[in-house]
């Protein structure tokens, strides 16, 4: 069964009967997938945990003989949207922490949320002189940004 079909399997199987499912294979297999808006809820998920739900199941059923193989899986292009989210936020609380010095505290992001901002502060030379550091394990892990050099615990906002 190729990861398409049972892509569309297991959809079906959550109630979600129209959907278009599209793989591109490379390095990561991106799993594309379209549904009605009104369905891109179930599919995606609080924080984008069905997301990642599903790309859990794709790595379990497909990765037997390839461990290394990565999935992503995309709804309604969902990723992106996230990511350009992601970047403004970044940018407001780099802004903040700029100006008064005080790290700042993101509330819960995935680890994959939590690399698209460490990659935009690192890439962006207007805020060469802040950081970002992940604190905590599993559930509790926050991302902070602060000034370079600032060793001080950051303050739980």
């Amino acid at each position: 069964m190729t990861i398409q079909d049972f892509t569309q399997r297991l959809l079906a199987h959550m109630g979600v009967e129209n959907a278009e499912v599209e793989v591109e294979e490379g390095d990561t297999t991106l799993v594309k997938i379209s549904v009605p808006e009104e369905e891109s809820g179930l599919l995606i998920g609080y924080h984008g945990e069905c997301i990642t739900a599903l790309q859990r199941v794709l790595y379990m059923a497909f990765a037997r003989e390839d461990q290394d193989r990565k999935f992503l899986v995309n709804v309604n292009d969902y990723k992106e949207r996230r990511s350009v989210q992601l970047q403004e936020m970044a940018k407001n609380a780099a802004e903040r922490v700029a100006e008064s010095g005080q790290s700042y505290g993101f509330s819960f992001l995935s680890a994959s949320e939590r690399l698209v901002i460490h990659e935009y502060l690192a890439n962006t030379p207007e805020f060469s002189g802040l950081e970002s550091v992940s604190m905590g394990d599993g559930p509790r892990r926050r991302l902070y940004i602060r000034r370079k050099g600032d060793t001080a615990e950051p303050s739980q906002e």
